[in-house]
């Protein structure tokens, strides 16, 4: 097994507590101001470009052969209905607890990039060097922290929380992850995404969310319409499906979370 790849799984356990996380819903719109950083200073990197939510530390690299250039650490911040593991799909990807509370997710096509959601924020961090992924979990915290502290546990957008449930309803009437992509209609990577979020939420994250009523297919049709309303506009989109503007609106608040704009 490479070197890098080692560094990767050591860093994981490292960080995966066995302690059980929340999956409250509230106003997933309302982004905190408080972001999450590393400091002016991070392991010898000194904070070079702030742009908004994003902060990167040391010198950008730049790929040989390849346009653009990668920070040796970069740390961004955007809400949990505008990413989530539901919404940004991590097939294949690890997911595991850090901190106590914060529930991350560690892409397979990735592997320098961690997604942590740990209250209504997710903080997605990047390392172009694994050996130093683990100090960068440990260490990152919000601006108005000293230092860091227990992360809590994530806030989800309802739709998402339904559509853990669907799994979870699921896994109690058949047996095994096959049967349960059978009659859910989901692919068997999606399954077991899911149930092992719920699992890592704990029992009592979803005890009070309703199970779904809509199909995938039609959660499926809702995402390509909010994904058009994101790429056009309300407007074009409306008309290119035939419906009203307020009609359309009210259709993909029914997957806000899972597509479109929060």
């Amino acid at each position: 097994m490479p070197k890098s790849c080692i560094a990767f799984l050591v860093a994981l356990c490292a960080l995966a507590f066995t302690s059980t996380a929340g999956g409250q819903f509230g106003d997933e719109r309302v982004a905190s101001t408080d972001v999450y950083w590393l400091g002016p200073y991070f392991a010898g990197l000194r904070l070079t470009e702030v742009r908004y939510q994003s902060f990167e530390y040391g010198e950008c690299d730049f790929p040989e052969g390849e346009g653009g250039c990668t920070p040796q650490v970069q740390v961004q911040n955007a809400t949990s209905c505008v990413v989530n593991p539901l919404r940004v799909g991590s097939p294949g990807g690890k997911v595991f607890l850090v901190r106590g509370g914060g529930l991350a997710v560690a892409g397979e096509l990735e592997p320098g990039v961690v997604e942590v959601g740990t209250g209504r924020q997710t903080v997605s961090v990047r390392v172009s060097e694994l050996e130093i992924l683990g100090a960068v979990l440990r260490d990152v915290h919000r601006r108005s922290e000293a230092g860091p502290e227990p992360l809590t546990p994530p806030v989800y957008p309802l739709p998402v929380l339904r559509e853990l449930k669907r799994v979870t309803v699921a896994e109690k009437r058949f047996d095994g992850v096959a049967a349960i992509a059978e009659a859910t209609e989901l692919h068997r990577d999606e399954v077991e995404l899911r149930l092992r979020i719920a699992e890592l939420l704990g029992p009592d994250a979803l005890a009070g969310v309703p199970a779904p009523t809509m199909s995938v297919a039609t959660v499926e049709h809702l995402r390509d319409l909010a994904s058009g309303v994101q790429t056009h506009n309300l407007a074009h989109t409306a008309e290119r499906h035939k419906m009203s503007v307020a009609v359309l609106r009210k259709q993909i608040r029914r997957v806000r979370g899972l597509a479109g704009s929060c």
